[in-house]
């Protein structure tokens, strides 16, 4: 069965992570993030864009990347994206989500010190085990401890946020644009973080099939 938009975002997302940590070219790791972002936003189902021939039309989907998307969607996965799986494993990719902590550190703590989860990194931490380490350090020791904490704190924010959005938006009826951007803002707390161009974009494509 075709994977649908969202499916395929969060492994076009992978895609750019897995490129990310084998130290690719950086441009190309965030294209696939990006272009992973505006799947998430697309208001015609995938199939649809897929079969008109359509997905050069998506922002950051080039040739290289719309052949990629086409695999995912219909066959559920990509023999690259299988390849780099096997070298690192899904555990390390949580590691990306600590602020300040680069691919490339992410990838010396991997290889040097076996770890390959964020709960793994933050022992390592406390117990001092990353300050020998060759590129990594007290300072950074220090800073991934304050970033996994940052990290916690903002998943606390979230869960909070999901829990209360659903009663403070059926508290009032709400009408026109800032009615628009606070459904949206609801979607990127429930499904991804938007950058505002593309909160921009899914306000002006509800007007527009509004006024179609």
């Amino acid at each position: 069965m075709p994977l649908d938009a969202s499916a395929v975002a969060k492994l076009l997302h992978e895609f750019g992570q897995r490129t990310a940590l084998r130290g690719g070219n950086p441009y190309r790791a965030r294209a696939y993030s990006r272009a992973a972002e505006n799947l998430m936003v697309l208001t015609v189902p995938l199939e649809v864009v897929v079969a008109q021939d359509r997905l050069k039309e998506i922002p950051d989907v080039r040739d290289a990347i719309a052949d990629i998307v086409t695999k995912l969607h219909q066959k559920g996965g990509h023999p690259a994206l299988d390849a780099m799986r096997k070298e690192i494993p899904a555990g390390a990719l949580e590691m990306l989500n600590v602020p300040g902590l680069r691919p490339d550190k992410v990838l010396k703590v991997y290889k040097e010190l076996g770890i390959s989860s964020v709960d793994e990194l933050e022992k390592a931490a406390k117990e001092d085990r990353l300050r020998p380490v060759k590129g990594l350090g007290a300072a950074l020791q220090s800073k991934i401890l304050q970033g996994i904490k940052i990290r916690r704190d903002g998943a606390r924010a979230d869960r909070s946020a999901r829990r209360t959005a659903p009663a403070r938006a059926a508290q009032a009826p709400q009408h026109g644009q800032a009615a628009d951007r606070r459904r949206v803002g609801l979607c990127a707390i429930h499904s991804c973080r938007l950058r505002p161009a593309h909160i921009d974009r899914m306000i002006f494509k509800v007007q527009r099939s509004r006024s179609g």
